[in-house]
């Protein structure tokens, strides 16, 4: 970064970290004792597809990956469903967290090495409570997401609670909650909310 991007203010954009999705595991601790949320077996990775790049062949890569997780109850599939902005997904499952995590990591590597990289949005993974909630747990009985931005190596947590709400305030309380374990993105500009969410 020169002096002329300092004067005006400008900053190094910051570059993507996939190594970083290997923190969630501890979150995962973090969250189930602190705000008694579990995984919901669920994650979800979002990308744009370029007009005119094939999808077929990654589609695939990704797919015999996957399947050869099925002794660990592993499940993929790309997300019939597109949105407005013609944002597609893949989503994955599977019971055990750490090997969820791995397979998010691979999905998103696959994509990044196959030339998506540019296109690739965020991952999102679900929780819920694992008992009837308490007072002051986080999002009472909505369900929790943690999204990972890609192009800013970073996370935040989105607690829908209806149809275009959110529960600020819980998400501020886990952005504290998940610091020691997670980049949180300090930007709340950049907590977009993702409504309509494929993952469960």
């Amino acid at each position: 970064m020169g002096l002329l991007d300092t004067i005006l203010g400008r900053t190094k954009p910051v570059q993507a970290n996939l190594d970083r999705l290997f923190g969630l595991p501890g979150a995962r601790i973090t969250l189930e004792a602190s705000e008694d949320l579990v995984p919901t077996g669920q994650a979800g990775i979002c990308f744009k597809p370029s007009t005119g790049q094939a999808f077929d062949a990654t589609e695939r890569e990704i797919g015999q990956m996957l399947a050869g997780d099925g002794a660990e109850g592993a499940t993929a599939k790309l997300s019939e469903q597109s949105d407005e902005f013609g944002y597609r997904w893949i989503v994955v499952g599977s019971p055990d967290f750490d090997t969820l995590v791995t397979q998010v990591h691979y999905v998103n590597s696959t994509l990044q090495d196959n030339g998506y990289g540019p296109q690739l949005l965020c991952s999102v993974f679900g929780f819920a409570a694992a008992a009837p909630p308490a007072s002051g747990k986080a999002g009472g009985g909505a369900s929790t997401f943690l999204v990972y931005l890609y192009k800013r190596g970073s996370f935040y947590p989105f607690v829908p609670t209806g149809p275009q709400r959110r529960d600020n305030e819980s998400e501020l309380r886990l952005k504290t909650v998940l610091a020691s374990d997670l980049a949180i993105e300090s930007d709340l500009d950049r907590w977009f909310p993702l409504w309509d969410l494929p993952v469960h």
